[in-house]
């Protein structure tokens, strides 16, 4: 996939003039140390100002942020509405409130704590003015809170989870979306599952179903904080990895189909995500009895783990490899007992310096 990102093109007939009109729904809860800066964010972006829409959805914060919100949209002019929920409901149920207000032909998802180059919604909006394209997201682009071995960790991770994200996409579709920003035509998507926790990727695999493709853009870039203390990286991955396993289930019937995101892409990636952490107890279990009984693989072990040490990069992989197989049995424990965590708690870490 690697080799598939940095050597081909989407292969889709694009138009950078096409400018439709986007309704950007921003849902939040609790968000008042970061909701302004957003905005602020969003009220440069390179897109004629007229088209675009903006919805914030306040899911009952207790913190005030609808009310800066709405003063933010005084001071910037923003066409468009603050919504309030009175009952937090989960973000999927945000969405919705929010898609039943939008009015553009495209609409685009934006969680609150990231942010955007000025250039990232427009280009976004230019793969979908190919009709073969039903989702569009972006990829991340680290803004470090600290420069901790859970900050190096999750940058390895993230340089890896690029190139197979882009290699997928331009094989045909990935199935994994980035809620920080994608982006949808509005006939596509008539409502998000509030069911499923991880909205962005349900919905990229619906677009698949319906036959269109699933898109990680490599100019389409994100910020977004990292965790710099292991505590709140493993929360938050936790959390995520459950959400893709609940996406992944939820549309299990792609495994049956014969187009090559379910033939091939759908079935890698569940590996990856949902067996390759369970066969990996057994497997660490078998090694440890091998080393025991057998000198020989004892000393290839050893002198494999020295290289590793001391190669950076492959210090890196190989403690990002552990980790994420610990993070995504811990996701299926928490699946498995029934906790959705289809609304959680923000991750104060993050707002460090927001």
């Amino acid at each position: 996939m690697g080799r598939l990102a940095s050597s081909r093109g989407y292969g889709l007939n694009l138009s950078k003039e096409w400018e439709p009109t986007v309704s950007i729904i921003v849902p939040t809860y609790n968000e008042s140390p970061v909701v302004e800066k957003k905005l602020r964010n969003l009220a440069e972006i390179d897109y004629p100002r007229e088209k675009v829409e903006l919805i914030v959805v306040d899911s009952a914060s207790s913190d005030g942020t609808a009310q800066q919100a709405r003063k933010a949209f005084e001071e910037m002019g923003f066409n468009g509405v603050v919504l309030e929920e009175t009952e937090r409901k989960g973000k999927a149920s945000g969405l919705n409130t929010g898609l039943k207000r939008a009015s553009g032909e495209l609409v685009c998802i934006s969680d609150a704590e990231c942010l955007w180059n000025q250039e990232t919604l427009r280009n976004a909006v230019k793969y979908l003015s190919d009709p073969s394209v039903g989702s569009v997201s972006g990829v991340h682009a680290s803004q470090a809170l600290g420069s901790s071995l859970p900050v190096s960790m999750e940058n390895s991770y993230r340089s890896i989870y690029r190139a197979v994200r882009i290699g997928e996409s331009k094989v045909h579709s990935t199935p994994v979306a980035e809620g920080e920003i994608q982006l949808f035509r509005r006939a596509d998507m008539p409502s998000f599952n509030t069911r499923i926790g991880g909205d962005d990727t349900d919905a990229a695999l619906a677009m698949v179903e319906k036959g269109l493709r699933a898109i990680s853009a490599e100019d389409v870039v994100f910020f977004e904080p990292t965790p710099s203390v292991w505590g709140a990286r493993f929360r938050q991955k936790i959390r995520r990895g459950q959400h893709v396993i609940q996406a992944f289930l939820g549309h299990r019937r792609l495994f049956t189909g014969r187009s090559t995101p379910a033939g091939i892409i759908f079935p890698m990636e569940f590996f990856l995500y949902a067996v390759n952490p369970v066969l990996f107890v057994p497997f660490a279990a078998l090694t440890i009895w091998v080393v025991a009984i057998f000198p020989l693989v004892l000393y290839m072990a050893l002198a494999g783990l020295a290289v590793i040490i001391l190669v950076p990069s492959l210090r890196r992989m190989g403690a990002t490899y552990l980790t994420n197989n610990v993070i995504m049995l811990a996701a299926l424990y928490q699946e498995a007992r029934g906790n959705k965590q289809l609304t959680w708690e923000k991750i104060e870490e993050n707002r460090l310096g927001q």
